[in-house]
């Protein structure tokens, strides 16, 4: 399994009807790429200073996979109409683990 993690700081003009929008079609997106095991995403709660503002976290069975969907149209959009708008920054790690 390979677990694919997204960090993003926003850009300070993000209200909270552009972090919907994004929440709404991250959910959109989860389902239309079936490479995709399992798809989890949402606000930073603040807990710790010097946290990110937002993370993703998606699940894929292997490499393959998880490059089909870097690759698929979807997400291309996703990240043209929302992530390049919104992120002032971002950074991500990918995992692999024991199923």
């Amino acid at each position: 399994m390979l677990n694919h993690v997204v960090t993003f700081k926003w850009k300070q003009d993000i209200s909270d009807e552009h972090i919907e929008s994004f929440h709404e079609a991250l959910s959109a997106v989860s389902e239309k790429i079936p490479e995709v095991v399992e798809y989890r995403y949402g606000r930073d709660l603040a807990l710790k200073p010097g946290s990110g503002d937002y993370a993703i976290s998606a699940t894929f069975e292997d490499v393959p996979d998880f490059r089909t969907y870097l690759a698929h149209p979807d997400h291309v959009r996703l990240v043209q109409e929302f992530i390049s708008v919104m992120a002032e920054s971002y950074s991500s790690v990918q995992i692999e683990f024991a199923s």
